[in-house]
């Protein structure tokens, strides 16, 4: 069946799009999308010089690109980032005002969406709508838990989801962290449902933790949100029946890099950025658990055999700078420089796999090893699971899921 896409403008024109095939146009000042095949629309709208042709094409690395090929006039490509939720794929873009700004987007694309927008998937179309609009409601089904509690007072993006299993007064936590390349994603994300679904199956209570993103403030800013996120249940667990000394860190790729940090770095108050909420309460955490995490930003393009793409990407949006540009800078966010900091009882379960298409898996490896240098090789858990991508489902499974849980419980429980 062909694909439609109808775009709704904020100017209400609505747009057809239909599938195409074809060799996509690569983007100017943004960078370049892997070299998979994208999943490309055109659409035909009427624009300021009548009939225009535009197309957009999705990689699967999560660039995307906005373009007109059949406007002289308009030269320029547009690209940006986005993200897909099962039936919902969030677009996200930045205005082309700094030549450094990663997946700069010119001002064409805010007369389109004024700003992000929200593609609603079916079987057999997509719809663009305003951001915060309904999601469809073929989306995946998500565990119920009393959603959006604040736990901090920065930002409207300090917030939780809270989960906790039948049948107990006190469970041990897990304090979950999303992935989206620092840029987009939620606490509800359908990549950590399967998560939440075990947990609460094992007895554990959940709290998923949103944070800001680097559109909106770049680091420590995440990291200090999820600091936070752990001072809160600490400071509230009375109140919601958590163990406030049995909580466990576990986060999926952009969320396993914040997880590692905030397990390993309790006590550096500078990478609390600037959230004082609870600041008189711990944020140490009994376990981290780290799932092809980006660990060492300086290092990570050149290990992807991609160096040319380390200035306009995730990791340098996020700490606002061209991440290889000043090595001293950039070590301010890796874990090592903070070495003395690290627990010695902090128990840590690390996982990667050898497929993985955006993150190199040796990140996972090598930061295994080096954390051999300053725990126990007991508290350490390290594998790589053969043919698994970023976001595999391999993962998920319940027979990982369970080994997971099986360490865990060996010193969360009891």
């Amino acid at each position: 069946m062909k694909k439609v896409i109808s775009l709704i403008l904020t100017a209400c024109l609505l747009l057809t799009l239909t599938a195409c095939g074809g060799t996509a146009q690569q983007p100017t000042e943004a960078p370049a999308p892997t070299e998979a095949a994208a999943e490309s629309y055109t659409y035909e709208f009427d624009g300021m010089m009548g009939k225009e042709t535009a197309q957009i094409d999705l990689y699967p690395d999560h660039t995307c690109q906005f373009f007109l090929p059949g406007n002289e006039m308009i030269k320029d490509v547009y690209a940006g980032i986005y993200n897909q939720e099962g039936n919902t794929v969030t677009i996200f873009g930045l205005k082309n005002t700094d030549a450094s700004s990663a997946y700069a987007l010119p001002g064409l694309w805010d007369w389109i969406v004024e700003g992000n927008a929200t593609i609603t998937v079916d079987e057999a179309a997509m719809t663009f709508v305003p951001e915060g609009a309904a999601a469809s409601a073929e989306a995946p089904a998500q565990t119920s838990g009393q959603k959006n509690i604040s736990y901090a007072s920065n930002s409207g993006a300090q917030v939780c989801d809270v989960y906790v299993p039948e049948g107990t007064d006190k469970a041990p936590v897990i304090v979950l962290v999303h992935g989206g390349g620092f840029m987009f994603g939620d606490q509800a994300m359908a990549v950590i449902q399967p998560v939440i679904e075990k947990a609460l199956d094992k007895g554990y209570a959940v709290v998923s933790v949103d944070y800001r993103k680097a559109t909106e403030a770049v680091f420590p800013a995440a990291l200090g949100d999820v600091k936070a996120a752990v001072r809160w249940v600490r400071a509230n667990a009375m109140e919601y029946g958590f163990d406030p000394e049995r909580i466990a860190i576990w986060g999926e790729s952009a969320g396993a890099y914040l997880s590692l940090m905030t397990a390993l770095t309790p006590n550096v108050a500078q990478l609390n950025a600037d959230v004082t909420d609870y600041a008189e309460v711990p944020s140490n955490v009994t376990a981290l658990v780290s799932f092809y995490a980006p660990v060492e930003f300086y290092t990570l393009y050149e290990e992807a055999g991609k160096p040319d793409s380390a200035a306009a990407s995730f990791e340098s949006n996020f700490l606002g700078q061209d991440i290889t540009a000043d090595k001293d800078a950039t070590y301010k966010s890796y874990w090592e420089t903070y070495a003395d900091s690290i627990p010695s009882d902090l128990m840590v379960w690390i996982q990667v796999g050898d497929a993985d298409s955006r993150v190199p898996h040796s990140q996972s490896v090598n930061f295994a090893e080096r954390l051999g240098n300053y725990l126990p090789a007991e508290n350490i858990r390290h594998s790589v699971i053969p043919g698994a991508d970023h976001e595999d489902a391999l993962f998920y499974t319940d027979e990982n899921l369970d080994a997971v849980f099986a360490w865990l419980d060996g010193f969360m429980k009891g």
